[in-house]
């Protein structure tokens, strides 16, 4: 394996930790940028959106740039993006550095893997992928935690430049250390929003889209969650940690019961689990203080992580199987659903802490992910229709994994 993918995998790490761990510091985000809870958690929409939006857009416009360059560049955004926002004396401020860290991001993720295809062997190709994709997922256990134990113990500011720090060194070992990559050509956009047209794969991103505005309602706001069990800051860093080792072995789980039993049984076995941990959070908020009640809402958060990671694989696997030889644009339109979703999630559940209690958020999160068990139903009937009629472009693998 070339040793050279692992900067990858650290620029994807970066943003992993850039994306996720204003859940663990919206409390002192909102007390330093005098806003409410609720305005401190739009910056995660913000970015999510931002993403989602520019991603594409930006992947298309750039798909005939060498590849190097690109994720030089798009690394040094990400890098700027962070020491704004460590800079930022006010909330506007704040919101233009995750805005800005949103472009570098959405530049980067899906130029880092094409790199990875490139630089490894063929035979090798999928543990590249696999290792960049894997940088966020270590984000989770290593880099949220330890940013909110940073900001906890020294200052959040500290938090952003050295997310900043780790991203200048990634991008300096890539412009250093690796050759010039050809650029695979663009597609536009059309051909990729055309795919949207098919109603079984249509229905396959909804789901996607309703999984992830409930996994993110509920993470944005973790920290005042728990903060209605009694926990306290370094409570929730350690709440982080268990979740994130969770939802690693949830993603690692998720790929073998996909290989195993198959994507269309793996999927609403994780979204019938993450189900029941949403609902059980906001259930057991009602018997906070009581003895061994924060035991089983810890409990409740690592299933939470386990189940909703052991989602994404299983999908992504049946998004293949749908698509067939298309499957790198129905990626990309994955990636995308899934930031829109961030964003959804964290706007709605912002209105839940401002017009009820941020102890609800399972409550909302929970029918979020029910409506995602409803329609991958939808999304497997269809399936299953046009498997019957032939139609589908990997009807017969996709049919045979479930």
């Amino acid at each position: 394996m070339d040793k050279r993918i692992f900067w990858l995998a650290l620029g994807s790490f970066a943003i992993g930790t850039e994306g996720f761990m204003i859940g663990g510091l919206l409390p002192t985000l909102a007390a330093a940028l005098h806003v409410s809870t609720a305005l401190a958690g739009q910056l995660v929409t913000a970015f999510s959106l931002v993403y989602a939006v520019t991603s594409p857009l930006l992947t298309t416009l750039t798909g005939r740039m060498e590849r190097r360059t690109l994720l030089f560049g798009s690394l040094l955004l990400l890098a700027v993006g962070n020491v704004v926002c460590g800079f930022a004396s006010s909330y506007g401020w704040m919101l233009t550095g995750r805005i800005v860290a949103a472009l570098g991001a959405g530049l980067f993720s899906p130029g880092a893997v094409a790199a990875a295809s490139t630089l490894a062997a063929p035979e090798k190709r999928g543990r590249a992928v696999s290792i960049v994709v894997a940088g966020q997922t270590v984000s989770l256990i290593l880099g949220v935690p330890f940013g909110t134990w940073v900001a906890l113990t020294f200052d959040w500011r500290m938090t952003f430049w050295i997310v900043g720090g780790v991203t200048l060194l990634a991008a300096l070992a890539i412009q250093l250390q690796f050759p010039r990559v050809a650029p695979a050509g663009a597609v536009g956009m059309r051909e990729r929003l055309s795919y949207l047209k098919q109603p079984e794969l249509l229905s396959a991103l909804l789901t996607t889209l309703a999984w992830a505005t409930g996994i993110f309602s509920l993470f944005t706001y973790v920290s005042e969650l728990f903060a209605g069990y009694g926990a306290g800051g370094r409570m929730i860093s350690v709440v982080l940690c268990l979740t994130g080792i969770a939802s690693f072995i949830g993603v690692r789980t998720g790929g073998i019961a996909a290989d195993r039993i198959g994507p269309n049984r793996t999927v609403p076995l994780a979204l019938i689990m993450l189900t029941a941990s949403l609902f059980l959070l906001s259930a057991l908020n009602g018997f906070a203080g009581r003895p061994g009640i924060l035991v089983l809402a810890v409990s409740a958060m690592a299933l939470y992580g386990f189940s909703g990671y052991m989602f994404n694989p299983a999908q992504q696997h049946r998004l293949i199987g749908l698509s067939g030889p298309s499957s790198g644009i129905v990626l990309s339109l994955q990636s995308s659903v899934l930031y829109v979703g961030s964003a959804l999630g964290a706007s709605a559940g912002g209105a839940v802490v401002r017009f009820a209690t941020a102890g609800e958020i399972g409550y909302f999160a929970g029918a979020m992910t029910a409506m995602s068990l409803v329609l991958f139903a939808v999304s497997l009937r269809l399936e299953r229709r046009e498997a019957h009629s032939g139609h589908s472009p990997a009807a017969d693998d996709s049919g045979a994994s479930g």
